[in-house]
């Protein structure tokens, strides 16, 4: 990383342990600070989303909150993760990249681990495919080692059920320490050996289906 870069890191990483400090109080205020150093192409029509959240306390800003709630063991890591390297260091990378190749560069990058599933729920398609189908953890090494290159930092597992890979998961966030992984996932592989060691890495988190009754 250029000395620029790591100058630019720091100052963000320092915009955000300040929200850190007391959330509620100051989100209106990191929005702002965030305005001043983004570029203004960087997701306008999210961060407008995100204000509108804020000002009229909707449930979205009800939802960021408790986000914000989360055990600082891992929140921070995670936030800073995802806002810093995911986003604001990513961005001038990926737009270079989109520039060089002529091609779209994602933000971040979804992929099925696996087919499998622990369930059999009606409707699925996973049950259709028999539960056979897998990346090779060399296979998912190496696309997620290809899209740092390109600039992309977010990493985003659904299925089949990914926690069928849970060991891989969690050996993979462990190596791209860099990045953030987040698993669509039925939450029943989800246990406190797995939470502990989640919450050690602090880049991989979670959202779960709720389905019918």
């Amino acid at each position: 990383m250029k000395a620029s870069d790591q100058v630019k890191r720091a100052a963000l990483n320092k915009t955000v342990n300040y929200l850190l400090e007391d959330p509620e109080r100051n989100v209106t205020k990191i929005m702002d600070m965030l305005d001043k150093v983004a570029p203004a192409d960087l997701f306008p029509s999210q961060r407008t989303a995100f204000r509108n959240a804020i000002e009229f306390k909707n449930n979205w800003y009800e939802l960021l909150m408790r986000v914000l709630d989360l055990n600082p063991a891992m929140r921070n890591d995670f936030i800073r993760m995802f806002l810093v390297d995911a986003n604001m260091m990513a961005w001038p990378e990926q737009e270079a990249n989109r520039e060089k190749y002529q091609c779209n560069i994602p933000w971040a990058l979804l992929m099925d681990p696996t087919s499998a599933c622990n369930l059999h729920c009606t409707g699925c398609w996973a049950a259709e495919y028999g539960n056979r189908l897998n990346l090779t953890f060399d296979e998912i090494d190496s696309i997620i080692t290809q899209g740092k290159e390109l600039g992309v930092y977010m990493y985003i597992y659904t299925g089949g059920e990914p926690l069928v890979r849970k060991k891989d998961i969690l050996r993979l966030a462990e190596e791209h320490h860099d990045c953030e992984f987040h698993c669509f996932t039925n939450g029943t592989l989800i246990d406190e050996e797995f939470c502990e060691a989640v919450q050690k890495l602090g880049n991989i988190s979670f959202s779960l289906s709720l389905e019918g009754f």
